[in-house]
Parts: C-alpha cells; structure tokens; sequence
C-alpha cells in the first residue's frame, strides 16, 4: 500500500483495518512484515516520523522516583524504527530456567514451555541477521575455547553464556521500509500518536482508538483486532490512561498494570589477574563470518539451585589505562550519537561530550561494537597473531532482577502536550542483585585460583557501595499468565478480559532472565503473528 504521513490526514479522518499494530519498532514491525501478503489489512501507526524529533521525543519524558537511571541518556526511540534505532546490536537468547517456576524467585515462571519459545528463536536470529547460536554452541565453542576458558567452565558452579552480534546492527525501520512499501496489505502512518483505547460498553473488546498529530489532526483508527507494541514503559502507559470504561485502567482490575517492571542492572566492578598472559579468544569477542560472538561467564542451573540464586552473568573486557579511556570516553559518546547506537547525549546534542563522569562506558559498549566488522575482524587476527594475551581483565557484571510488585510505572499528574499523563518510574533494585553478584565473583575467583590460572581482585571497592546502572531493557509491566490475578496478557499476549486487544515487547515477559531482551521481544512477536494469521478476528 504506502507510508502516509499523519499531518496530511484530514481532520475527523477514520482508518481502517482487519488487524491494527500500534509502534513501529522491533515487535511492531516484525508483526507487520510476518502478515505481509496475508488476507488481513494492516495498519502500523508510529508516532514518529523518519528520523529523531525534540518534540515527538519529548514525549517519553518521565520523573524517576526510584533507584536512580541515567540521565540525559535516550534510552527510548520515539521514531521510525523504534529503540533499535539505537541498539548496539547485542543478542541472548534466555536460559530454560529462566521460563520456569523458581521456588526462589516470587512470581517466577512463564505460561510457555522453553521448547516452544526455542522454535521462534532460529527465526528471530534469521530476521536480525544473527550468526546462527546453534552453530556457536555446538561447533565455535568445542574448537576455539583456550585452555584457559576450558579450566574455569571445569565444575559445576558455572556456565558458559553466548551473547551475538550481526555484521551490523538491525535498523528495523530502514531494513523494512521497502518492503512496508510494496505490501498490498499493510498502511504505514507515521506522525500519528495514540491517545485513547476506547473500549465497547461492556469493556470486553477495542471499538477504536484516538490518535492525533502534534499539530493536532484528530483522527480514529477502527479494527477488528489491535496490538500494543510501544514498549515496556508505554504500553502499561496506555493502559492506565484509558480510563472512560474501567476505571482503574484496562486490563487493571487486579492492579497488575504498571507493576513487576524490571532492567538488568549491571556494574564495571573487579578485576582478573591472570599469573601468566592467556589467551582467551572468547571472552573477548570472536569474529565469525556472520558477525561476532562472545563468550559470558553464568551460574550453571546446578548453582542456582543449590544456591537459590539469581541468573547473572559476567564478561570479561581488556583493561585500558586511565589515559586511553579519558581519550576513549569521548570517541564512544560521538560515535553512537552518530551513528545513533545508544548513548544520545542530552537529546542529539554534542554539548556534554566529555564523558569523565562515566568511567564504565568504555566496557559497557566495547570497541567491537562500534567498529565496522571488516576492522574488527582485522583488528583480532592481528592481535591473535602478534599479541601475548592479558593479564588483566575488567569485570562487567549483569544483574538479572526478581520480579517484584513494588517496582512499577504509574501515571503522574502531570501531562505531555497530548494531554496524557506522563508516567513516573520507580524502579527498585535490592539487595538480592547484589547478593547474587558477589557469589558468582566468589565463585570465579575460586576456581581461577584453583586451576592457578589467578584471582578475581575486589580488594579495592566495596560490595555494599556498588552503584549500578540501567541497560535500557524495560521489562514487566503487562506480564503474561494464563491467571488473570497475576498477569495482564495471556500466553498468547491477550489482555485479560479484552477479546480483541493483544501486546507484544519485553512488557509481557514475567521474569527478566539475564539476557538483553531484543532477541526474545522478536521472537515472541513472530510467534504473535502466526497466532493472528492463525485464529479468526
């Protein structure tokens, strides 16, 4: 069909569609692009439009009250394409454990089994243009794993993870673009912002949703059946400022909207002192024919367990001199406003360049993932070949977070320019993250010492001190269970009590696992699609 720009609708106009997708980012997008050719129509609305916009962007803002986030960082992208607009492109899959009851882990466990997420997962690494995870696992992890790295996975406490880039990251917006063009089914309209789910008098299905333009074209979007794919922190959004037929906001009758909403913490803290240089070619990144792979050191199923533990991982980074990153800290902050990888500045500002408050970042975002992959292939085979190996490593520690009611968004009283309330955040980060944080440095420091390989030093920083930061995965707020009393959408990502209105994004996720949520969000949003293809509107 073709790309229409809100600001050209007329005034009162009223769109229509079998199957109506709201936000045009990873999961939207991907919906629309599984049901092209289908018999249904599709609308996909994004409230931006090609590219970033002070105003459209500016509608996102919200007041934290809780465990502090960065700030000044643009952790959400309002336009074409969505966040992934910004992604730095890291891909995990989750762990069978992460989608099972865990009598440690309050509201822990999914309505879905592993097997069937698993069949979603070698499409959603197609889509991204993934280096295949079966083939790291079973083929790159046996033959190119160092002596060193075979030692530390030598018992039962811990795990090799696998986290995987492609050649480049997915830019879903130009990627699809062509394609949402020629589609004979689908209508993309962008500039256009939702700003009311109004149900039928009952409350039991959508009748249509409001939308406007900045500049204030009001327009209804009608359809037989509608998805919320605006992410984890705008789809409870919605969903609490709905309000004309129940009252407390829909799919809030057991005030689950909003609540259980979680990140990964994670933290540069320790450092590993190897007693001769290793090679590990890894833990440090290896580039493959189809992008790069990395090795991440986790809990084995066994340890968690036995030890009643939280899924966290850890990476291990080369150590850079306090000089190389001072010069380095403002390379990364310009390269991934210019290439829009994360780290936006105060909007899309160069003014707060200097980056010596943010010491982390180096390892937070390594050089792999801004170099192009030719430089970086070159790069590690001209390491590989001439280099001694380290004998110093930074730790980065990823935390993942038990679900927890009290950790939530909810509306504050004040507006944004289209009248909806903007949210407040209060996202809560115990001291569980931190138990769990010290027993897998505990863990790793043991067995480096008993192979003799060297030790884990924290002698120089202060467990109880550690201040995290977020990582921009929002996660929870419209959780799925099949119980209406401890989830807001149902396996099939249903809204409970609403026939006709689903969700897709990390919003749906009952527990955050330890892994960055891209690959699932996508995965999840295929299978969605297969099960609208699939069941009559």
């Amino acid at each position: 069909m073709k790309i229409i720009d809100g600001h050209d609708l007329q005034p009162q106009a009223t769109i229509t569609a079998d199957i109506c997708i709201v936000g045009a980012g990873a999961a939207g997008i991907t919906i629309a692009s599984e049901l092209d050719g289908s018999p249904h129509s599709v609308c996909l609305i994004e409230s931006g439009g090609y590219g970033p916009d002070e105003a459209t962007q500016s509608l996102y803002d919200v007041v934290n009250v809780g465990y502090p986030m960065r700030e000044h960082f643009m952790s959400r992208a309002r336009y074409f394409g969505g966040t992934c607009n910004l992604w730095a492109g890291r891909s995990m899959r989750l762990t069978q454990l992460d989608l099972e009851r865990r009598d440690w882990v309050p509201d822990s466990g999914w309505p879905i089994t592993y097997d069937e997420l698993q069949r979603y997962y070698v499409k959603a690494e197609h889509i991204l243009r993934l280096p295949s995870f079966d083939r790291v696992a079973r083929e790159i992890l046996p033959r190119r794993m160092s002596p060193a790295e075979r030692a530390i996975f030598a018992n039962d406490d811990l795990q090799p993870n696998i986290s995987t880039w492609a050649k480049r990251p997915l830019r879903f917006g130009a990627a699809y673009e062509a394609q949402l063009r020629r589609s004979k089914n689908i209508a993309v309209y962008l500039n256009l912002s939702i700003t009311d789910i109004r149900l039928n008098r009952a409350g039991t299905a959508v009748e249509e949703l409001a939308a406007c333009t900045l500049s204030d074209t009001q327009v209804k979007i009608r359809a037989r059946r509608f998805v919320l794919a605006c992410g984890g922190m705008e789809n409870a959004r919605l969903l609490l400022a709905s309000r004309d037929v129940q009252p407390h906001g829909i799919g809030n009758q057991f005030d689950l909207v909003g609540r259980y909403f979680m990140d990964h913490p994670r933290v540069v803290f320790g450092k590993v002192k190897l007693h001769v240089p290793q090679k590990l070619p890894l833990m440090l990144g290896v580039p493959l024919a189809g992008g790069m792979a990395q090795v991440g050191i986790q809990f084995s199923e066994q340890a968690q367990r036995r030890q009643r533990l939280l899924n966290h991982y850890l990476t291990l980074e080369r150590h850079w001199s306090p000089q190389t990153a001072k010069a380095y800290q403002s390379f990364i902050h310009t390269m991934k406003i210019v290439l829009r990888r994360g780290y936006s500045g105060k909007r899309f500002a160069f003014a707060s360049a200097n980056l010596a408050k943010v010491p982390e970042l180096i390892y937070l975002l390594a050089p792999r993932e801004l170099m192009p992959h030719f430089l970086y292939r070159l790069s590690r085979f001209m390491r590989n070949t001439l280099g001694r190996g380290m004998r110093e490593l930074i730790v980065v520690n990823y935390c993942e977070q038990a679900p927890n009611a009290q950790s939530r968004v909810y509306l504050s009283h004040e507006r944004d320019r289209l009248h909806l309330p903007r949210l407040i955040v209060d996202w809560q980060v115990t001291a569980e993250e931190t138990r769990c944080l010290a027993r897998l440095q505990e863990l790793l420091d043991q067995h480096l010492k008993k192979h003799q390989l060297g030790y884990l030093d924290t002698a120089s920083s202060d467990f109880s001190a550690l201040t995290y930061t977020d990582a921009s995965h929002h996660i929870g707020t419209t959780r799925m269970s099949d119980d209406p009393r401890k989830g807001v959408v149902d396996r099939h990502g249903r809204v409970h009590g609403v026939q006709n209105l689903f969700i897709a994004g990390s919003s749906v996720f009952p527990t955050c696992g330890h892994a960055n949520p891209t690959l699932t969000i996508v995965a999840l949003a295929v299978r969605l699609a297969e099960h609208l293809k699939n069941t009559p509107g």
